[in-house]
């Protein structure tokens, strides 16, 4: 809880920010949008909720994990609190999330209204299994990298590889059968799909990355892994 707190404090004081943080989601919507008719509109909403929780899963954990290594004596009090590390591992995780709830609980509400409340298991479901693959993902790399440069660059390249190109913000049947086969089995679509009425299918896959993603959070040892 004091992880959750601190990261909330830090992480939500400058309103600058927090409307910075949420330009490209926002935009992705409205070019989507414009380009389709508002034909797709609902999956450009779905495709903003999983930006920003890639972004900030992937991106945002992963290059604080690398400066935590730079600032031992922070990393140093992080590692001495009580709990298994697996807690401390959610905690950050956590509280890195904050500044996106505001923003994904708006576009859920949004997808609700449009969709109907027969959308809302699907919705939460594939927001919480993205949520544990992104999370456990940004640790991977926050763990295993060692120059912020670097991670930077790589964290920045996965999250518009898993979210600009693929069918995210649109629907897959538009592409190929057998390219939007090999796509559906990404988490980002397969959330994706789930929070616009998708298959079993993008249920199974989603279940698989989630548990993946937990797996990888429950093994966190500390940085010096």
């Amino acid at each position: 809880m004091a992880l959750i707190e601190y990261y909330a404090k830090a992480l939500t004081k400058g309103k600058f920010a927090l409307l910075s943080f949420a330009v490209q989601p926002i935009s992705f919507i409205f070019i989507v949008y414009i380009v389709s008719g508002g034909r797709f509109l609902d999956r450009a909403l779905a495709g903003a909720v999983v930006s920003f929780i890639v972004g900030v899963g992937i991106a945002d954990l992963s290059i604080e994990l690398v400066g935590m290594k730079a600032r031992s004596k922070f990393y140093d009090i992080i590692m001495s609190l009580p709990g298994r590390n697996w807690r401390k591992a959610l905690g950050i995780s956590t509280g890195m999330s904050i500044p996106a709830i505001p923003y994904v609980l708006l576009l859920t509400l949004l997808l609700s209204w449009r969709l109907g409340l027969k959308a809302v298991p699907g919705i939460v479901f594939g927001i919480a299994s993205l949520w544990l693959w992104s999370a456990g993902v940004g640790f991977l790399m926050g763990v295993k990298a060692r120059e912020p440069l670097t991670v930077m660059r790589l964290s920045s390249l996965t999250v518009t590889a898993l979210t600009v190109f693929p069918p995210v913000y649109y629907p897959s049947k538009i592409l190929p059968e057998r390219l939007a086969e090999v796509m559906n089995l990404l988490p980002t679509v397969s959330a994706s799909q789930l929070m616009t009425g998708g298959s079993r299918e993008a249920f199974g896959v989603s279940l698989f990355w989630a548990v993946f993603g937990a797996l990888l959070l429950w093994r966190f040892r500390g940085l010096e892994e």
